[in-house]
């Protein structure tokens, strides 16, 4: 992390794609508290609508390679406990209140074009962006969801965002 001129302990890196149960609202559970909002947050092909409603890009998507249709209701019974409710905030933060949202810090999401949870990218961003909070949506062309590691396989689309994300988080943190 010293290369982007952040200690390791100021930087909280989470690939929400495969820890659908990481919300990027800080809250704590038994007081119902917002903590402090990091300085910045990166989301890439983020699980940010755990229900299993149709969107036209799940619809598309039912394809993927790496998160057909079927897997992600599995994954989404999976990280909830039986009897949770898929539209808390802290589950899907698609259903978080304005009054949250416009507590965001600067806000990066990454996605595939066809990705099937590119829809909720796009409008956690739309949302974002209409509150008033510096939120921006890089959504790349031809590849699968949660592509970001590609890179080190030669994906010359992987590498260009993992520049991407070096240089915007950089930018945010200094």
């Amino acid at each position: 992390m010293h290369n982007i001129g952040a200690e390791t302990e100021d930087v909280d890196i989470d690939d929400s794609s495969s820890s659908s149960s990481s919300s990027p609202i800080p809250i704590d559970n038994s007081t119902e508290k917002l903590h402090r909002m990091p300085d910045a947050i990166m989301l890439s092909c983020p699980a940010l609508n755990l229900t299993t409603e149709l969107s036209h890009s799940r619809v598309v998507g039912t394809e993927d390679p790496v998160l057909p249709n079927a897997l992600i209701s599995a994954i989404s019974d999976a990280y909830l406990p039986p009897g949770f409710n898929k539209k808390d905030p802290l589950a899907s933060p698609h259903y978080a209140p304005d009054s949250v949202l416009r507590r965001f810090p600067p806000t990066l999401l990454f996605a595939s074009s066809k990705d099937p949870l590119l829809d909720d990218s796009v409008t956690f961003n739309e949302r974002l962006s209409v509150l008033g909070v510096d939120s921006e949506l890089m959504a790349v062309n031809n590849v699968p969801h949660a592509y970001l590691g590609l890179g080190t396989a030669g994906f010359p689309e992987a590498v260009q965002v993992q520049k991407y994300a070096v240089d915007w988080l950089s930018s945010k943190l200094r």
